[in-house]
């Protein structure tokens, strides 16, 4: 018997370019559907059958066949009404069943052209006419469209590509961590779809309240002047056709401040989702991570870069473990429990693994407790198991990865500081996240986990290259730290403070960033990374500059 339950949207490990082209979808419908490319079986059905679920029975999923027929696309009278009652009735095709819902086509690239066309029209204009038996009829139809593809298959044509708003690339996780996860998630699921759904009842509800929220505040987001000249100025350098990805650049950054809960849109939420807008409708389009240094002009600072990043490796494997044992009685952070908050050293926190506390359901009876007891004292007492409330703390690393870092084994060390951390702390109420510089922008290289080998194996994978840009880093800690308590986080910055990327005055780029949206976070801990002979101290200015706590590395 089928379950009514489907696999939760919150429960979903990866896919998260995919995930959010859905959300802002939802959030303006007018940007008019996702097209996801990728390898099959990996759940792209499955995420949006989840999302559907999470919006309620009113928001339907409708699943078209690539050989539904065009009666059963559009609708058809209704013969059986048509003979026996002399009624003109008409049946409503897929496309109307899916007002205000979803409509999933499955390799929508070996849909036929004429059906393309209609569903792609009725998407953008709200419905369609339906003729049919001397009938004319309007039918709503505004739904969200998501096409899957596997361009191996085949092609959609140049036109239909470009009437899907947003696209994503989906690929088979290679991370045998994340398969793994994903694989015991499902045969939990499997195995009791109801519990396992309603585990997760509290983030669905939050999903959906949120989206619901930035619905509401959609059209009260601020667009600045320069915004929509950058927005302009990306179709242009990208060669991009006709004016549509104007338009939906804009609309889509519109929704994401939306969706972050903010009311301006700034530079970093238009880099975050131009990917989405441009990569499908321009061959020379290139996602800012992946761009060139634009200051390697010639062979021998390539050589050098190089050579700082094999510098860096090198350092890495021969400090990795090689940090005084100062450094746990010198960091600290904030743990929230069942008491007040409180600032706790490092090596101090096994004490707090638990918190007693009373709870508000009827408790599991302690069986051998409760019978020692009756054979004791001749009478019956249940005996409840004692419960305990777990600690929630979380730690982000900032770590600066920039090509600096490879100077003096600087990295070597950082690695160094978050293994010892990690080591010295292997409980599971510790979460670990790790955002890091990449290019001239930044990255979520690890988000929130308590698996200790996870957090580890993306530690010893860091490398250093490219520039600093501290502001975007700060941006991606915001990001990462939406939905999560701020007063459950500690973000440790390492970094030696050489900001020199992001405008042109790199420095008051990552002030002005912190301050506007880290500005809640009461614990920062800016640990200094420099370690050459000049001290320029830009780290300490930055810490002095942002108030917040600073600690030389080389104090340690």
């Amino acid at each position: 018997m089928k379950s009514k339950y489907n696999f939760p949207f919150s429960a979903i490990i990866g896919q998260d370019d995919f995930k959010l082209c859905l959300q802002l979808m939802l959030i303006d419908p007018s940007i008019g559907g996702v097209l996801a490319t990728g390898d099959k079986g990996t759940g792209k059905t499955t995420a949006v059958r989840a999302l559907s679920q999470l919006m309620g029975e009113d928001f339907p999923f409708i699943n078209l066949p690539i050989g539904a027929t065009e009666d059963r696309v559009l609708g058809s009278v209704n013969l059986e009404a048509l003979i026996n009652q002399k009624k003109t009735i008409v049946d409503k095709g897929l496309l109307a069943k899916a007002h205000q819902g979803f409509l999933y086509i499955d390799e929508v690239n070996l849909l036929n052209d004429y059906l393309m066309d209609v569903l792609l029209d009725a998407a953008s204009s709200g419905g369609y006419h339906l003729e049919r038996e001397g009938i004319s009829q309007w039918l709503d139809s505004r739904f969200c469209l998501v096409g899957t593809m596997n361009p191996e298959e085949g092609e959609l044509r140049p036109q239909l590509i470009d009437r899907f708003g947003l696209s994503v690339n989906i690929i088979t996780p290679k991370d045998i961590k994340i398969r793994k996860q994903i694989a015991l998630q499902r045969l939990t699921f499997d195995s009791n779809p109801e519990a396992f759904y309603k585990a997760y009842n509290t983030t669905e509800a939050a999903i959906k309240s949120n989206i619901i929220q930035a619905r509401k505040a959609l059209n009260t987001i601020e667009i600045p002047e320069n915004i929509q000249e950058q927005a302009a100025q990306l179709t242009l350098n990208n060669n991009v056709e006709g004016m549509r990805a104007d338009i939906l650049l804009l609309k889509t950054v519109r929704a994401y401040a939306a969706y972050l809960g903010e009311t301006k849109i700034t530079l970093d939420m238009l880099h975050k989702i131009e990917p989405f807008v441009l990569q499908h409708r321009s061959k020379d389009y290139t996602p800012p991570n992946n761009t060139k240094n634009e200051d390697d002009n010639s062979h021998s600072n390539t050589e050098r870069e190089e050579k700082k990043e094999q510098e860096s490796k090198a350092g890495a494997s021969q400090s990795y473990f090689q940090l005084p044992e100062s450094i746990n009685k010198t960091l600290h952070f904030s743990i929230e429990g069942n008491s007040k908050k409180k600032d706790v050293k490092l090596e101090n926190l096994e004490a707090l693994q638990s918190v007693p506390f009373t709870s508000d359901k009827q408790e599991s009876i302690a069986l051998v407790k409760t019978i020692k007891h009756y054979v004791l004292n001749q009478n019956f007492k249940p005996i409840y198991q004692n419960k305990i409330k777990k600690a929630v703390a979380r730690i982000v690393f900032l770590v600066d990865t920039s090509a600096s870092m490879a100077l003096d084994k600087q990295l070597g060390y950082i690695k160094g500081v978050i293994q010892k951390t990690i080591e010295k702390h292997p409980m599971q109420k510790v979460q670990y996240a790790i955002v890091g510089l990449e290019n001239k922008s930044a990255k979520i290289v690890q988000h929130f986990t308590s698996n200790t080998s996870i957090i580890t194996d993306e530690n010893y994978k860091l490398s250093a290259g490219g520039k600093t840009n501290l502001g975007s880093a700060f941006f991606k800690v915001f990001e990462l730290l939406k939905s999560i308590p701020k007063k459950t986080v500690q973000l440790f910055v390492l970094t030696d403070g050489k900001a020199n990327a992001g405008t042109d005055n790199p420095l008051e780029y990552a002030i002005n960033t912190y301050k506007t949206y880290l500005s809640k976070l009461s614990n920062t801990t800016i640990i200094d990374t420099e370690n050459s002979f000049v001290k320029l101290k830009k780290a300490e200015q930055l810490a002095q500059r942002l108030q917040v706590r600073y600690i030389p590395l080389s104090s340690l």
